[in-house]
């Protein structure tokens, strides 16, 4: 088995083991040393920073005894946030209604994306109402797939917007 289909495949077990959902993995280099951020979610509630600490704990000490990552590595545990990855069947189907942006290969090998809101979704693909239209998009042809709450990030929603106001003069220490 590949090493990071593995290490996947463990994080997944004892994240589930503790009441979590693992959303996405993702590896890379943080100057010499590995890291690996995972996104947990819980179905009934946001994850909270209390949530990140127990699986941070939790994680670390089954990857350590695993020794899946060799080397020094950081570890980081993120709750997937408002602009959440859709990276599984079941999470087009938990934000039915909802606007998403999915970045997917078309017919022609082309790179497309569609932004607008999840009207259904089954076991081959999901099915997007976009400007008025149908796409429906089967799921081995996506590349990326995100909710889209504020389109495409470009705000963020009124409650977490920070007030504007006037620049402090100085440098500051």
């Amino acid at each position: 088995m590949e090493p990071e289909k593995e290490l996947r495949e463990l994080v997944e077990r004892e994240i589930e083991l503790l009441g979590y959902e693992l959303v996405k993995v993702e590896a890379f280099s943080a100057g010499r040393r590995k890291a690996r951020r995972i996104f947990i979610d819980r179905a009934e509630a946001l994850g909270a920073i209390a949530d990140c600490v127990r699986v941070t704990k939790a994680l670390g000490l089954v990857l350590d005894a695993a020794e899946s990552i060799p080397g020094p590595y950081n570890l980081e545990i993120s709750s997937p946030g408002f602009a959440r990855p859709l990276t599984k069947p079941a999470h087009f189907a938990r934000f039915r209604g909802e606007r998403s942006r999915v970045e997917y290969v078309d017919d022609g090998g082309k790179k497309t994306t569609a932004i607008g809101t999840i009207e259904d979704s089954n076991e081959t693909g999901v099915t997007l109402a976009v400007d008025g239209a149908t796409r429906v998009v089967p799921y081995e042809r996506i590349v990326k797939a995100n909710l889209d709450p504020v389109g495409g990030g470009r705000e963020e929603p009124e409650e977490r917007q920070r007030p504007r106001g006037r620049k402090r003069a100085g440098k500051r220490f």
